[in-house]
C-alpha cells in the first residue's frame, strides 16, 4: 500500500473507532452495530485494494474519523477520554506485538480458524465468532505483559457476551493499529502529523 496521510488517517481512525465501540460497550453494554461489523469485518480483510477496502469504504470508518476529528482536534470532552486512553493503549500493544512475529503469527491462525464460520454467519456479530475471536485475543494477547485495562460498568463487565464483544473490538483495533505501522504511523507522526490528519478525516467524513 502506498503509505499517503489519508492511509495513515484511515488506520488511525479504525484504532480510535475500535476504542470508541469497546468504550461503549463497557458503559453501556450497547455501541453502534454497523461501526461494530465493519471493525470486525476488517480483521478478516487480509489483502484489501487499498486503505479504505480495509473498512469497506468510508462509511466503514465515520466514526473513527469522527472521533479522530474531535480528539486530535483538541476539542474531546471528558466522556472522550476513556476512548483516547484506550486508543493509545492499542496503539502501544499493536507496536509491541507487531515485533514478536512468533506471537503475531499464532494470533493470525487462531483468528483464521474463526473465518469461515464468520463468512458463513448471516449476522457479522455472531456470538460464536465472538466467541472465537475473543478466545484468540485471550490467549495470545491477554498474556502479553503490557494490558489494555478497559473501564466501565462494573455490571456489564461481568456480563461473558459483553466481555467477548469488547475482546474481539480489541482485535479490531489491534488490526488497524498493526496497519498504521505498515503505512509508516509512529508517535512522531501523531505529533507533527496531527493537524493534517484531523484536516484530512473532517475532509473524509
Amino acid at each position: 500500500m502506498k503509505a499517503t496521510i489519508k492511509d495513515r488517517t484511515l488506520a488511525l481512525a479504525g484504532v480510535i473507532q475500535a476504542g470508541e465501540l469497546v468504550s461503549q460497550v463497557a458503559e453501556s453494554g450497547q455501541c453502534s452495530r454497523q461501526a461494530a461489523q465493519a471493525s470486525l469485518a476488517s480483521i478478516y480483510e487480509n489483502t484489501p485494494e487499498d486503505t479504505v477496502s480495509t473498512y469497506g469504504g468510508l462509511g466503514g470508518v465515520r466514526l473513527g474519523l469522527r472521533m479522530l476529528a474531535e480528539l486530535l482536534g483538541q476539542r474531546a470532552g471528558s466522556s472522550s477520554i476513556k476512548t483516547l486512553q484506550t486508543s493509545l493503549a492499542i496503539l502501544k500493544l499493536g507496536k509491541q506485538l507487531s515485533k514478536n512475529s512468533t506471537r503475531l503469527n499464532e494470533l493470525f491462525a487462531a483468528i483464521e480458524l474463526s473465518e469461515s464460520a464468520w463468512r458463513q454467519s448471516e449476522d457479522a456479530l455472531d456470538p460464536a465468532v465472538l466467541a472465537q475471536l475473543a478466545d484468540a485475543y485471550h490467549a495470545h494477547v491477554s498474556t502479553m505483559r503490557f494490558r489494555i485495562r478497559v473501564q466501565g460498568n462494573p455490571e456489564i463487565l461481568k456480563k461473558p457476551e459483553k466481555v467477548q464483544l469488547i475482546r474481539s473490538l480489541l482485535l479490531a483495533g489491534l488490526r488497524s493499529a498493526i496497519l498504521w505501522q505498515q503505512l509508516g504511523g509512529n508517535q512522531w507522526r501523531l505529533i507533527t502529523q496531527r493537524k493534517a490528519m484531523v484536516e484530512t478525516a473532517q475532509s473524509l467524513i
